[in-house]
């Protein structure tokens, strides 16, 4: 029978845990960043819809 090379060192096992580490820390960042774009824009909605709301009561 044939026997396969065993990775005894665990080198394998570690390239993965740091390659799908880096990736989490990725969508980790992105994820952050579109909260923050998506918080400013949010924010700056409400005060347009504000400041309209104000324009037109006060015209009447």
């Amino acid at each position: 029978m044939y026997r396969q090379k065993l990775d005894n060192r665990g080198q394998g096992s570690a390239e993965l845990i740091l390659i799908i580490g880096g990736l989490l820390i990725i969508v980790l960042f992105v994820g952050s960043y579109l909260s923050n774009i998506t918080q400013k824009t949010q924010t700056s909605i409400n005060g347009l819809l504000k400041k309209e709301r104000d324009h037109i009561l006060n015209k009447i």
